[in-house]
């Protein structure tokens, strides 16, 4: 099954980028720096990275004001996010970003992205015995716009024991398409009523053990080859250009 438009590249190429803990300034930019060069690049992007301190990411349409209802994390760095959804406190996590050009971005074909994340994460997840699954559709009556992402239910969220573990959301521009999510490996102490997958099944799984088995599984599910390859020189220009004129602007992160 064609899960993508495929590109006129060698082998199918799927570029895999792992990156080292990050501010989160740089994290949001160099993802939507890929986003803005992916017909350029023409190669979809896999890309695993990490936080270097415990920093809380605004949904694209959330108050700024509303950070302060949160008590544990009014300490923590704040950066707004260029996609939807509620807040995420990001520490002790994996996070992923995934961006492909496509031939129409405004398609609903492209939500199956959703899934397809999800589900093989649930299939490595089983492979060290740990059960996960959809969370399905959200019970009548449940509140639809806690704060955070991961006390929100959508009904391709990954969840464990009761608990959201993964979930993701999308930022569409003009003929590419930006996906990214998180997993909760650890209990945060700016957000200690989320537990991981830690807490929920006494296993301690590396972001590195679970970048490895996680990537392997997308791209034989993407039915491509993963090559390491750095960001692009253009790429690492745009990234710098976007974190000082958006991301690390107190402009960009009070817009709302």
């Amino acid at each position: 099954m064609t899960l993508m438009p495929r590109q006129e590249h060698p082998m199918n190429e799927m570029r895999l980028i792992v990156d080292p803990p990050a501010r989160g300034s740089w994290n949001m930019a160099v993802d939507e720096a890929i986003l803005r060069n992916a017909e350029e690049t023409g190669t979809p992007t896999l890309r695993f990275y990490e936080w270097n301190e415990p920093t809380l990411s605004l949904g694209y349409f959330q108050k700024y004001e509303d950070r302060w209802q949160h008590q544990a994390s009014q300490d923590c760095n704040c950066v707004r996010r260029a996609s939807g959804g509620g807040a995420i406190m990001h520490d002790l996590e994996l996070t992923y970003s995934f961006v492909a050009t496509v031939h129409d971005s405004r398609s609903d074909q492209f939500t199956r992205w959703f899934d397809i994340f999800h589900e093989t994460l649930i299939d490595v997840l089983a492979s060290w015995s740990i059960s996960a699954h959809l969370s399905g559709n959200p019970q009548p009556g449940a509140p639809t716009d806690p704060f955070l992402c991961f006390q929100r239910r959508h009904e391709v969220d990954v969840v464990v024991d009761g608990f959201k573990i993964c979930g993701s959301a999308q930022r569409r521009h003009q003929k590419a398409i930006l996906q990214h999510g998180s997993v909760l490996l650890h209990q945060s102490q700016a957000a200690p009523e989320l537990p991981g997958l830690s807490e929920l099944t006494r296993r301690n799984i590396s972001p590195g053990k679970l970048t490895n088995a996680w990537s392997d599984a997308i791209k034989n599910k993407f039915q491509r080859s993963c090559v390491y390859k750095p960001l692009t020189s253009e790429e690492l220009v745009a990234a710098h250009s976007i974190e000082e004129g958006k991301f690390a602007c107190e402009a960009w992160t009070h817009k709302r």
